[in-house]
């Protein structure tokens, strides 16, 4: 299970683990105090030392005191629930969608997400409706997984999960309520567009991979090469991809980024440096810190004309990805707008086993734009209302009419080249 909002982190974070001298309340008492736990006194510090932009500490605090207060007053006694909610709320109350709190279960999927595989359903999702009614939606259905086999479609929205309403609730959050131990079940109620009542599947969860990526020879000797994810070393898996496509005599080379959530700001550089000789990939600024350019990291695998499809999935680091490869002029970019999360996150560990997981820069394409909230718009349009898998077929005939326009020299948005409204 996979959110479109998957973000840009940096890569050394996951090398030590999280759980740091854990400190679980166990003791059931009314009397908790916010203040003098342990965790929400580290994410405080977190919050003040490493979040991006300006904040009010005393508007926080009395948001996380006001949590706390609430809970008590609902009879809550359990530290755990008192000190979990007292974190979120003080997360929350920063306004920025993508800093929160992970409780330790969190943070431990979170990890499962970097590493590729975990227990879930099979379903990438992404936001949908407008602001105060906002709903998750199946942006993708992977391949074999529960979901699929169970009858989950790709545009299903997502009314309640196990009976909880998702109205409103950070995508992340939902995320993390689908998934669960192998073996278990989780139920799902949806609306699909053409069905008068509402839907009701109930999934096994198993252990779900990720396709990291997959390549062909198409017709007119193009290469193609889809990247699901920026995990770890996914450059090299490209870099290979590529080089076998060449050897096969491809004259051109499609990179599909759609639907691909991001993953690590690392690899997002060394991926963009398969196809970019030189130059800046992308920038970043930390609070009270320089600007950060990150340059080309070794050599150009070819300078074959280049398309690369986006979509409303592409995120994070795929944007990083194709926002380079346009501003440096190597690639057309075809299909819709992107997601546009442009912001850079860190996961700062708690003692409880759970995260600050914190927005500290946000990142410029090479032609210093930030499109943190506004996403890459594509060179040539390619959009099917209403109908996800004909709008993909759509999108990838259009690269294959612009690619081989550039392989014979002409302009790559010819106009013969007419997109689907």
């Amino acid at each position: 299970m996979i959110a479109i909002v998957v973000i840009v982190i940096i890569a050394v974070l996951f090398g030590a683990g999280y759980a740091v001298d854990r400190l679980v309340f166990t003791k059931k008492s009314s009397n908790f105090e916010l203040s003098q736990s342990r965790s929400y006194q580290q994410a405080l510090s977190d919050i003040e030392n490493y979040f991006y932009r300006p904040f009010s500490r005393t508007k926080i605090e009395a948001a996380a005191q006001a949590a706390v207060a609430k809970d008590k007053k609902n009879g809550v006694t359990s530290e755990t629930t008192l000190e979990n909610d007292g974190i979120n709320a003080l997360m929350n109350a920063l306004g920025e969608p993508h800093t929160q709190y992970l409780t330790a279960e969190e943070n431990k999927r979170l990890s499962e997400d970097i590493n590729g595989s975990f227990y879930g359903v099979g379903i990438v999702l992404r936001e949908t409706g407008k602001k105060g009614d906002m709903r998750p939606q199946v942006f993708d259905v992977i391949k074999d997984s529960p979901a699929a086999k169970g009858g989950i479609k790709k545009e299903d929205i997502i009314i309640s999960v196990d009976g909880k309403d998702t109205k409103n609730v950070n995508l992340d959050l939902v995320v993390s309520q689908i998934r669960g131990q192998n073996g278990s079940t989780v139920t799902l109620v949806v609306q699909r567009a053409g069905q008068a009542k509402n839907m009701t599947f109930k999934l096994t969860r198993e252990k779900v991979q990720i396709p990291e990526i997959e390549s062909s020879m198409m017709s007119g000797n193009q290469g193609y090469v889809r990247v699901y994810n920026f995990d770890t070393n996914i450059n090299t898996k490209v870099r290979a991809a590529v080089k076998d496509l060449v050897a096969k005599g491809a004259k051109g080379i499609i990179l599909d980024l759609r639907s691909n959530p991001g993953g690590l700001l690392d690899e997002a550089v060394s991926v963009s440096s398969i196809f970019i000789n030189n130059g800046v990939i992308v920038s970043y600024k930390e609070k009270g810190k320089p600007k950060v350019d990150l340059p080309v990291q070794g050599n150009a695998e070819t300078n074959l004309p280049m398309v690369t499809l986006i979509n409303g999935g592409s995120a994070s680091a795929a944007e990083i990805t194709a926002g380079a490869l346009k501003d440096h002029g190597r690639a057309v970019l075809v299909g819709s707008k992107s997601y546009g999360k442009g912001s850079v996150q860190k996961i700062y560990p708690l003692s409880n086993g759970g995260g600050a997981k914190i927005t500290i820069a946000l990142y410029y394409l090479p032609n210093g734009e930030s499109i943190d909230g506004k996403g890459i718009q594509p060179d040539v349009k390619v959009e099917v209302k209403g109908d996800l898998t004909a709008e993909e077929k759509a999108q990838l005939d259009a690269a294959q009419k612009v690619l081989n326009n550039m392989i014979q020299g002409k302009p790559p948005t010819a106009e013969d080249l007419v997109p689907a409204a």
